[in-house]
């Protein structure tokens, strides 16, 4: 049947594809279209409808249609190891092991160029032998749909997101080392906008990309005591975070249609963060004065994974996530797993 389609087509764009002339079509030109539509033909038939969960890191700039909702949780096994200090060398520091689950990450179409998302998680954090942890900060999105992928275009989505300061930040235990400290106190609102685009029909491995631009403009907030931001004895006053600048490189390679390997590249950085009021003391009765606060940091890190996709709609991932380069800021290794479910 294949090769009667293949005989039909060529004898079509032969009998069709010419002008009135009386001219015959040689034989050999006859058996070359044959051969080049049976090239096309198992070409075609090796091609597929790629599926994507990832990658790990970097948003998507897809948009979620009415009536249907994305339920994507993620869980996070990190360990701090070292820290990156000002002259960006890796140093010794207490370890730190951290779980971040996020059970409620959730992205739903409300129109063809809007969506909104909602994300909600816990932490539990251990170091020298303590531990604690809690409930985090909740972040509330709205997408919109800027432009739709072409063959020689992106799509374009620009999101806006809130920080709800859900989390405990302040008066915290003076002997839990500041691991019952799981979130900032502040209202934060980020601006993302994310490009998109898939390559594959001219490739048996489709290939898809993603560069996300975010920038987070946090609100000041009132501390007390030992707090988020360092404090000790008696600190009353108030912080106020720097703005935070990240740019999200993200790659996904199909090997075949469940199996994709991912990568992202993120690099993140954050103006100082200040301190008015009184700083308080390092011990109870001491003069030693607290440190509120930070400097300006960075970071370089990168997440390779890989993906199994059940099916469009369905889909695991997992990877590492581990830093490279930095300045006052964490150097740290984490292992990071999700689960993709489109519904209905």
């Amino acid at each position: 049947m294949k090769n009667f389609f293949l005989i039909f087509l060529a004898l079509a764009q032969g009998l069709f594809g010419q002008d009135s002339s009386p001219e015959r079509i040689p034989p050999e030109q006859i058996e070359q279209e044959l051969v080049d539509a049976e090239a096309q033909y198992a070409k075609a038939l090796k091609l597929f409808n790629p599926w994507y969960t990832g990658p790990l890191i970097t948003p998507s700039a897809t948009m979620v249609p009415p009536g249907y909702t994305n339920w994507q949780p993620y869980i996070y096994f990190t360990d701090n190891y070292n820290v990156f200090n000002s002259k960006r060398e890796s140093v010794s520091a207490p370890n730190t092991f951290i779980v971040k689950t996020q059970p409620v990450i959730l992205q739903i179409g409300i129109t063809p160029s809007v969506d909104t998302g909602i994300s909600m998680g816990t932490v539990a954090q251990w170091k020298k032998g303590q531990f604690s942890g809690g409930f985090q900060d909740m972040t509330l999105q709205i997408g919109f749909l800027i432009s739709k992928q072409t063959p020689y275009a992106p799509q374009v989505k620009f999101t806006l997101g809130e920080v709800l300061p859900t989390g405990n930040y302040q008066n915290l235990d003076p002997d839990n080392l500041g691991l019952d400290a799981t979130g900032g106190g502040v209202w934060s609102t980020a601006f993302n906008l994310t490009f998109g685009k898939l390559f594959f029909w001219n490739t048996l491995h489709p290939f898809n990309t993603r560069v996300s631009f975010g920038y987070s403009v946090p609100t000041p907030t009132e501390v007390r005591g030992f707090n988020a931001y360092g404090g000790g004895y008696g600190t009353k006053g108030r912080v106020h975070p720097g703005n935070n600048f990240n740019v999200d490189l993200g790659l996904e390679l199909s090997i075949n249609q469940p199996w994709v390997v991912a990568l992202d590249v993120a690099y993140t950085c954050s103006n100082r963060t200040t301190f008015s009021g009184s700083s308080g003391t390092t011990t109870s009765g001491g003069n030693i004065l607290a440190a509120v606060g930070s400097s300006y940091s960075d970071q370089l890190s990168f997440a390779p994974a890989v993906e199994y996709n059940f099916s469009d709609k369905m889909g695991l991932l997992g990877g590492l996530w581990f830093t490279t380069y930095g300045r006052s800021a964490p150097n740290f290794i984490s292992g990071v797993f999700t689960w993709y479910w489109f519904f209905p």
